[in-house]
């Protein structure tokens, strides 16, 4: 059956009225909403985030119980890193908080489903450099949505206003306490000029990629894949509305992970990103 047929048309069909009328579009309607506002907290140097400000964010096990991060962008799929899916991950866990947790209420709202197909972008080699560290995560079964299983917003055309210079990252990787957190962790990162990571790592940024850090927190192992998100303004046709748009994907940082990273700049992939679902849809049978 093709259960993203209906979405992909929708798709579509955004993108067409968006070129006519010069709107902002997204890839999935109703994307980029939580039930609360979001508080944002700090992952090295943070603390906890709250329970329902990250609905999109997901959990990928790979084989030995390694885990890395990603994001929901449709029922069907997840977003993530190349690195990330290098893991051979087989499942992914959403409406995830605490992961150690097996309370009722925590068993009540993760979803454990696993991965029918992963994509990896065809030009990823895994070099120092990080470039096109992208990949896609098949579902097995399409997800239905909840106040704690949400997708983020992709945008399908440049917001007008450009990057913005102020990020949320998240994850549940290592902490200032050296130590892979149970509970997601959230912080606040800074978009820095591309110089400033070409120094630190000795490497040539391009326009696929995004330097973003500060000197007091930073992503970490184990949140690979995970998003570079920010709250903004998008036009509906009616109206501004204001949504959680990603931006980014954890990629390539320093060992101490209290310094600037690597971030996969996601609107650069944006047409590889369609061009995957589509091809994907148009294959499955009915």
């Amino acid at each position: 059956m093709r259960v993203l047929a209906a979405e992909l048309l929708a798709v579509l069909a955004s993108l067409l009225f968006s070129e006519i009328n010069g709107l902002n579009s997204v890839l999935v309607k109703n994307c980029g909403r939580t039930r609360h506002p979001s508080r944002v907290r700090r992952v090295v140097g943070g603390r906890d985030a709250e329970r329902l400000a990250n609905p999109w964010m997901v959990l990928v096990i790979g084989k030995d119980d390694n885990f890395c991060g990603g994001s929901l962008i449709t029922s069907l799929f997840v977003l993530t890193s190349a690195s990330c899916a290098s893991l051979s991950p087989k499942q992914v866990r959403l409406g995830e908080h605490n992961r150690t947790c097996m309370s009722g209420d925590c068993l009540s709202s993760r979803l454990i489903v696993n991965i029918d197909q992963q994509f990896r972008h065809p030009q990823y080699t895994g070099d120092q450099d990080a470039k096109n560290d992208i990949a896609l995560l098949q579902l097995a079964t399409p997800v239905v949505y909840s106040d704690y299983i949400r997708p983020i917003c992709l945008s399908v055309d440049m917001p007008s206003q450009g990057l913005p210079r102020t990020f949320n990252a998240s994850g549940w990787g290592r902490t200032a306490y050296e130590s892979e957190s149970p509970v997601l962790q959230a912080t606040t990162l800074h978009l820095q000029d591309p110089d400033h990571c070409n120094r630190r790592f000795d490497v040539q940024l391009d326009d696929s990629q995004l330097c973003v850090g500060t000197s007091h927190s930073d992503t970490c192992n184990g949140d690979s894949g995970g998003p570079l998100s920010a709250r903004t303004n998008y036009w509906t046709g009616s109206k501004n509305v204001h949504r959680v748009f990603q931006f980014g994907i954890v990629s390539y940082g320093s060992s101490s992970c209290k310094s600037v990273a690597i971030y996969t700049n996601v609107y650069y992939y944006t047409n590889w990103i369609v061009d995957t679902i589509k091809n994907v849809t148009t294959h499955r049978r009915e």
